[in-house]
């Protein structure tokens, strides 16, 4: 079967995904390069380890083929010289406006070919965003401060307030410490400001599917699940999903590649 990698270059980490045609056999993830890497790349010094084969992790990257988005130029330099890189700069979704990040056109288009229109898609990393589309088209979306980014800026742009981490569970609404006291105002704040938006989006299309993504995903997903008492049918259609992008880039090349 044919090996190939899909990557996406985000605003702090790159994300990898190993596939073998269509299968995805494994994802991991990696800091920003910040110094010149070996002129001979791999994956392994890259970062990345078991379970893919030595052939890929110690083979020469400019053997494999690699498909690619990145936000960040600076950052996708460091594989200008691979021939064997394509970079993907127009994912077929209509009605995108010029300036959208091209992340959140890929993810965007890897729910709704993977699960269907129309998508709701909530991406909870470093900013957390949200973007609908319907019939293969952009709906539109908005994008705030995520959780992590919240809880920092507080520190930062004050002059006594603690770094915290975020909770477990949900927290108290009324909190008794100043800790506790940031994690109530930031989580319940954020988790209302995602229920506004799905009910928002669910008056207009009820039979939509809603799909928590990105690293801090799977945890908006548990803490939305606990926050608020929708119906069954409801969460039903709200799911977790990490790898919209990889799916994303999976349908454009295979669409790619199909017209080659």
């Amino acid at each position: 079967m044919t090996d190939w990698l899909a990557l996406v270059i985000g605003n702090t980490r790159w994300h990898w995904a190993w596939f073998q045609e269509s299968e995805l056999k494994h994802v991991w993830h990696g800091e920003h390069l910040s110094s010149p890497q070996p002129s001979a790349l791999t994956l392994r010094s890259l970062g990345a380890q078991e379970p893919l084969p030595p052939e890929l992790l110690d083979g020469p990257l400019a053997a494999i083929d690699i498909w690619a988005v990145s936000v960040v130029p600076t950052q996708a330099q460091y594989l200008n010289a691979l021939s064997t890189v394509r970079w993907i700069h127009n994912i077929p979704l209509k009605k995108v406006y010029p300036t959208m990040g091209l992340d959140r056109v890929v993810t965007l288009w890897g729910a709704g070919q993977r699960y269907g229109w129309p998508v709701l898609v909530i991406d909870g990393g470093t900013a957390l965003t949200f973007t609908a589309g319907t019939e293969g088209a952009l709906v539109g979306g908005a994008i705030l401060l995520g959780v992590r980014s919240h809880l920092a800026a507080l520190h930062q742009v004050t002059a006594a307030l603690p770094i915290v981490s975020p909770p477990g569970t949900l927290p108290p609404r009324w909190a008794v410490d100043t800790p506790s006291a940031i994690q109530s105002g930031v989580i319940h704040t954020v988790l209302a400001s995602i229920d506004q938006y799905i009910q928002h989006w669910q008056q207009q299309y009820p039979e939509s599917t809603i799909i928590f993504t990105g690293g801090d995903g799977d945890y908006l997903h548990h803490l939305y699940q606990q926050h608020s008492k929708q119906n069954q049918t409801l969460f039903n259609r709200i799911w977790f999903d990490p790898n919209l992008m990889f799916w994303g880039i999976t349908h454009y090349r295979k669409d790619a590649t199909r017209a080659l």
